[in-house]
């Protein structure tokens, strides 16, 4: 025990006389030479620190969160370059009626080459679908190649090319006749991005309480490329 301690606490009195005589009597401790250097050459040194393992920061833990953030970032690449309209489109396919129609409202035939069109552009949309809906504008399609009026003809005209261009076979000699019809009467033909510029105008007027089929072919095809 250091002597100017002992000192201190004799001369407070109070009864400190006897924790001077205990820790006289508790056993010192001696450490030897160099005991201290000797711990710490045992110390792994990296960079002037101590270098502390952890199983946390094993080689195979580490590699196991690169591969998940590589993952991830996968991901989140595919849902990027995904088509826009592709989780919709399956709602709308979910609407198709038995008749390959999308809508039971008046209006239904309007939107027919809207729903076309968003199937035919769209790689990931069900192709049965696509084949009924196209079925559908065939079927409806009258003797003289159009389908009753002017307006009517050219959007479905406009919507059997693009079906024909994702390879739906039976589209081919209905947009022939369309396009034949609209030549013998003068009616001007529609583009694909005049199409989709009906459909953001119909989008804009439309009544959001109409049936979910409606709905979806003219917002659907009011966002295609």
């Amino acid at each position: 025990m250091n002597a100017d301690l002992e000192r201190d606490l004799l001369e407070a009195g109070d009864g400190l006389g006897d924790v001077v005589a205990a820790l006289r009597r508790a056993p010192q401790a001696h450490v030897a030479p160099g005991f201290a250097a000797r711990v710490r050459s045992h110390l792994p040194h990296k960079g002037g620190f101590v270098r502390v393992r952890s199983r946390w920061l094993s080689p195979s833990v580490l590699l196991a969160v690169a591969a998940s953030l590589v993952c991830a970032f996968v991901f989140v690449v595919f849902l990027v370059n995904q088509p826009a309209t592709s989780l919709p489109v399956v709602r709308l396919a979910s609407c198709q009626r038995t008749d390959g129609s999308f809508s039971s409202s008046s209006a239904a035939p309007y939107v027919q080459a809207f729903a076309v069109t968003v199937l035919a552009k769209d790689p990931s949309a069900d192709r049965a679908a696509l084949d009924r809906a196209v079925d559908t504008l065939v079927r409806s399609q009258d003797a003289d190649g159009g389908w009753g009026n002017a307006a009517l003809s050219a959007r479905n005209v406009t919507a059997l090319a693009q079906a024909e261009a994702a390879g739906v076979a039976r589209a081919r000699a209905s947009h022939r006749r369309g396009l034949r019809y609209l030549r013998m009467h003068g009616i001007g033909e529609l583009s694909a991005s005049d199409l989709v510029r009906e459909a953001k105008d119909a989008f804009a007027r439309l009544d959001k309480s109409c049936d979910a089929g409606l709905v979806y072919s003219v917002s659907l095809a009011s966002r295609c490329n």
